[in-house]
């Protein structure tokens, strides 16, 4: 190998090397999680990171906590052939995202524990012209054989009854009204604990119970909790806004910036007292 080879070699190498760390993170406020890397963080800047409540920022528990802040311009790609998709490239303009994905579970048939808790910034504004901020959710993996929808819950700002509102959605797996965490003003400036306990069917058989605070807000049984032919998922937390489109046909420099903090987030099996009956 000349010495020009051995140069382009090590740029090269040292280049797809800082892309990959690109790519992977890893936060100690996550447990349960066997992965953690960034969504969507090619061509993207990384605006996710670990603050210290002795540096003055809002911490639920221990000493760190998760920073997420999404910006306007944050629409990256996927890796790969990804780049050259619609679905794996968010398009400037109608959706942007600061997300950590916490990798595949199977999930048909399987209880599981979620747990997180969210902090709204006191600078945080909900989005208008028919946006919508989604911090937190349970997205389908798509291997199983006609499993197409986006998700099996999520959590989302929109405005509901004409007003902004925190709320579990599931609209994917069956049709209901959203589940209130709360109203985003009542929210702001303090810590708000969720648990989402669920138990994983394909048919009417499953349920979902979901806590404010270690206080059950709604127990919904009987209800189809996966999307149709979907048997497994995978969490991804942060902010991700979608139709955004409106902005950018009349007023972009008017999207604001979004600033949350996470922490204690959690996955885990229920004890034996905590498991659903109804199997």
């Amino acid at each position: 190998m000349n010495f020009f080879s051995l140069v382009l070699f090590t740029l090269i190498f040292f280049t797809n090397l800082s892309l990959a760390d690109q790519h992977k993170t890893k936060f100690k406020d996550i447990k349960g999680y066997k992965e953690q890397f960034l969504s969507m963080s090619y061509k993207k800047t990384n605006r996710i990171k670990t603050v210290k409540e002795s540096d003055g920022f809002p911490v639920y528990e221990g000493k760190t906590s998760i920073q997420v802040t999404v910006n306007r311009e944050d629409a990256g790609c996927g890796k790969g052939k990804a780049q050259t998709t619609q679905i794996q490239c968010d398009g400037k303009g109608n959706r942007s995202r600061q997300e950590i994905h916490l990798g595949d579970l199977r999930l048909k048939n399987k209880e599981y524990i979620y747990e997180y808790a969210v902090y709204f910034d006191e600078s945080y504004e909900s989005l208008e012209k028919g946006a919508v901020a989604i911090i937190g959710q349970m997205h389908t993996d798509n291997k199983a054989k006609g499993c197409h929808s986006c998700c099996h819950f999520w959590a989302q700002d929109f405005k509901y009854k004409g007003e902004n509102v925190y709320s579990w959605v599931s609209k994917a797996a069956y049709s209901s009204e959203p589940v209130v965490i709360g109203k985003i003003e009542d929210l702001k400036g303090k810590w708000t604990h969720l648990k989402f306990h669920i138990l994983w069917k394909l048919d009417e058989t499953g349920r979902a119970i979901i806590y404010k605070n270690n206080k059950v807000i709604a127990d919904l049984k009987n209800i189809k909790t996966l999307a149709d032919t979907c048997t497994g998922g995978y969490i991804k937390m942060g902010i991700y806004r979608h139709r955004t489109i409106n902005y950018w046909n009349s007023d972009w420099e008017s999207l604001p910036d979004q600033r949350i903090y996470l922490d204690s987030i959690v996955l885990r099996k229920p004890k034996k007292e905590e498991r659903i009956k109804n199997k």
